[in-house]
């Protein structure tokens, strides 16, 4: 892509119609890596959402090669040092235009090159109101690939990226308590049931489905509802 299409307000307006438009957190983060890839004409990108870097991926991933990713993540762990780590500690934009020259991360870049087709690396943090959020990191096989107007471009990006990862974490976690609400609502009606049913406690009703749920190999909540939905426990009509 040339350097005007990526400074277009346009494209990049685009860009955040699309990311904020994007529901649950593992589509937003796939979302990102792939307009990084497109918008910096990189073959690969990764983003991480994580408190701490370490060397396995991030829980809260995701990239344009998940094999790849892997591998430079344990390269990065192994070494101790990398761009992404720094750009993520630091709150700052790392460039390394060319892995075969630069002497900042002497080991990073000697397994980089060892193992993978990756010549120049750009990280740019993602950091909320809160503090840091993760780190997107695009990667070419071709030195000197992030020019000025690249970094600017992946700086923009990755603040579009924060407000939209932050607004898919806020849903996920109000959809999360709404389902835990729900299941706590069932097992409550559930218990409600049993102590109608076989004159029980609260406890013993629990106690009761906690042993349903244990001998059919089902979960607590799946036999509450199946109580609720049909009156009879999974395996044991005469429980209830």
């Amino acid at each position: 892509m040339s350097e005007s299409s990526v400074q277009d307000p346009e494209e990049l307006g685009r860009v955040a119609r699309d990311l904020v438009e994007t529901r649950g957190v593992a589509p937003t983060l796939r979302a990102v890596v792939g307009k990084a890839a497109a918008l910096l004409s990189c073959p690969w990108a990764v983003v991480a959402v994580t408190q701490t870097l370490t060397d396995k991926p991030a829980r809260l991933t995701a990239s344009t090669d998940e094999d790849l990713a892997a591998k430079i993540a344990g390269i990065a762990g192994a070494s101790g040092a990398s761009p992404g780590i720094t750009a993520f500690e630091a709150g700052k934009v790392v460039v390394c235009a060319d892995l075969a020259i630069s002497d900042e991360y002497p080991d990073y870049c000697k397994g980089m090159l060892a193992q993978t087709p990756v010549k120049s690396v750009l990280s740019v943090p993602l950091q909320s109101a809160d503090g840091p959020l993760g780190v997107l990191t695009c990667y070419a096989d071709r030195r000197d690939a992030f020019d000025e107007s690249a970094v600017e471009v992946a700086r923009t990006l990755g603040d579009l990226a924060v407000l939209a990862i932050e607004a898919a974490l806020g849903e996920d976690e109000a959809d999360n308590l709404q389902m835990a609400l729900l299941r706590s609502r069932t097992i409550g009606a559930a218990i409600g049931i049993l102590m109608e049913r076989r004159q029980l406690n609260a406890d013993d009703a629990f106690t009761l489905l906690g042993r349903v749920s244990q001998r059919t190999n089902t979960k607590l909540a799946e036999v509450a509802a199946e109580l609720v939905e049909t009156g009879n426990l999974p395996d044991r009509p005469w429980c209830a």
